[in-house]
């Protein structure tokens, strides 16, 4: 009988009880939505590995923010391990930026199915299945060296069989903040780390393949596209299979729509309609959060600069598609910028440093936010519930969008007069 094939489920960047960037007001069942797509996410990422009864979980940095300190998130992970450990999956973690290895020791004890990774001083571990060696899984920086020699050694002493060599998989780990050398080579056949973190910056040269794993829900627009996992597969031959499972429940997406040749609002509204119809449709999906841009070739605009016809745009495009009980959507759109040609010579310079000062801006976050309030004497405000609310909702990137289309409104209308 032919030896099962090692399956591996690899996942990162679960930043459990993240928030989503959120606008405006909505529904309880929108918002309910909003707030629970990690943790979808996460339940779902159990379950595939129950299902498909793989043989080991690879969780790669990033799987909660230990800055906020949440119960939830821990409850999460605990339950979520406690699942794998009734059915002996065994799970291991390496720490990221935001999760770093004291924040996982700080943790209460974790069921005994999960190893953390935290260095790459960490010894190599057999991942085994009925005695016969499946896997040897490798904590690495960019400052690992693992060469063929001492692969050799290490298989000598390990498989029945000293030719009989296990699959190696690389787990990244943060590198130490004093060492940046230049990578060192590692005789891997895979590499599993986060993707777009410092990890992913300080890998070790290698010829196997590396994964680079995206969260499996997108927290903003920067994050578009169906997300999820990798499953791996490798049979006798070593062959690798890996394919994509979807797992996110809230999907961002962008697209541009032309007004070429488009006749009315009705008109531009079909063709939206059809542009969202092509989308592909993984299963799992409960929402889209898709940003439009308009896109035109004429100098043109026919009215659509203006917010309040945008507004009007996006309320029907969402009667149009948004189902209660099915789909749900929230629709996004970037209202055209008025051409340049319509604004008098002498304003343009005046045009020019208003964009720049919005390019300079530094980032507000909450804490600053709350220091001017108290240094203003609004007390009162801090306390209102309508200031918490507000403050958790209003993302620095949407009010700074904002202010360049009021921008582009105000030196429109002063060219027109």
């Amino acid at each position: 009988m032919a030896a099962k094939p090692l399956r591996l489920l690899h996942a990162a960047n679960l930043r459990l009880d993240c928030p989503l960037q959120q606008f405006g007001t909505w529904s309880d069942d929108v918002r309910d939505l909003l707030e629970s797509a990690t943790f979808t996410a996460f339940e779902r990422l159990i379950s595939v590995a129950i299902e498909r009864d793989i043989d080991a979980l690879l969780i790669t940095g990033n799987s909660f923010d230990a800055s906020v300190a949440s119960l939830s998130a821990e409850v999460a992970l605990r339950t979520g391990f406690e699942r794998l450990n009734e059915r002996s999956i065994p799970v291991f973690v390496t720490p990221g930026r935001l999760d770093p290895a004291g924040a996982w020791h700080d943790l209460p004890s974790l069921p005994e199915n999960v190893t953390i990774l935290a260095t790459a001083d960490d010894s190599p571990i057999d991942l085994m299945d009925r005695g016969r060696l499946l896997a040897t899984l490798v904590p690495v920086t960019s400052e690992t060296a693992v060469e063929p020699q001492e692969l050799e050694n290490i298989f000598a002493s390990r498989a029945a069989n000293p030719a009989d060599h296990p699959f190696v998989v690389g787990l990244a780990t943060p590198i130490r903040e004093s060492s940046r050398n230049l990578a060192r080579f590692a005789a891997l056949d895979w590499l599993a780390c986060p993707a777009g973190d410092d990890v992913a910056a300080n890998l070790p040269l290698t010829d196997g393949t590396i994964n680079a794993q995206s969260g499996p829900q997108g927290l903003s627009i920067e994050e578009a596209g169906p997300r999820g996992a990798t499953y791996l597969e490798v049979d006798a031959q070593r062959r690798i299979k890996q394919s994509q499972i979807n797992l996110s429940p809230i999907r961002w997406e962008r697209i541009t729509q032309s007004l070429d040749r488009v006749a009315s609002r009705d008109d531009l509204l079909e063709r939206m309609m059809a542009a969202v119809e092509r989308l592909s449709s993984p299963p799992g999906e409960l929402m889209r959060i898709i940003h439009w841009k308009l896109d035109r070739t004429t100098g043109e605009t026919r009215g659509w600069e203006m917010e309040s016809a945008i507004q009007e745009l996006s309320s029907s495009l969402t009667e149009l598609t948004d189902q209660p009980k099915g789909l749900r959507y929230i629709h996004q759109i970037q209202p055209l910028e008025p051409d340049l040609s319509l604004i008098e010579a002498a304003h343009r310079e005046l045009l020019t440093e208003f964009l720049l000062a919005l390019d300079r801006r530094s980032p507000v976050e909450r804490p600053s936010m709350n220091k001017w309030l108290a240094d203003a004497r609004l007390g009162e405000v801090l306390k209102s519930s309508h200031w918490e609310q507000w403050a958790d909702t209003v993302a620095p990137e949407v009010i700074a969008e904002r202010a360049q289309q009021l921008g582009w409104q105000w030196f429109a209308a002063i060219g027109k007069r």
